[in-house]
């Protein structure tokens, strides 16, 4: 028979420390983990939320450049007019809208952005150039709010 040494085993002590210790880092990595998905989901909506209002932002812009002058323009609405078509923008309960009416046409509603928001439209005055300013505001997070200025240089001066 083999002798065994006093010294060669794992006492049950030693082993419930080694578990403990083994949980204790797989408890705290979890929760790392969990960390680190949550504000992965958090980067993305916030992303895809920016994204969403610079789209609408790109579009307001390139209908500002190719109209001939405003027609209407309040707090919440504001209509170009261009030699095709009419273009007004309009905030909702359900977001940033834009009606474009065209001759002989039945007018298309667009749902530009598609969570709730508000719009806000001034001309100002940039220098020698008047410009239109637009403020898009996320109901609840004024965080994201984001604000562009687009040049009226063809078109005439708004009455003051």
């Amino acid at each position: 028979m083999t002798t065994r040494a006093g010294q060669s085993g794992v006492t049950l002590i030693e082993m419930l420390v080694a578990l403990s210790v083994f949980s204790l880092i797989g408890l705290a990595s979890f929760n790392v983990l969990d960390a680190i998905v949550r504000t992965d989901r958090q980067t993305d909506g916030r992303l895809e939320a920016v994204s969403q209002m610079d789209l609408a932002l790109r579009i307001f812009e390139a209908d500002v450049l190719r109209s001939q002058g405003l027609s209407v323009l309040e707090e919440d609405r504001i209509t170009l007019v261009s030699s095709a078509d009419r273009v007004t923008y309009f905030s909702s309960q359900k977001g940033l809208h834009r009606r474009i009416e065209r001759s002989e046409q039945p007018a298309l509603v667009q749902q530009v952005l598609v969570y709730p928001a508000r719009a806000f439209w001034n001309v100002t005055d940039v220098g020698e150039i008047q410009a239109v300013e637009i403020n898009l505001l996320p109901e609840g997070d004024t965080n994201r709010a984001i604000r562009r200025l687009v040049p009226l240089s063809s078109i005439p001066r708004w009455p003051e």
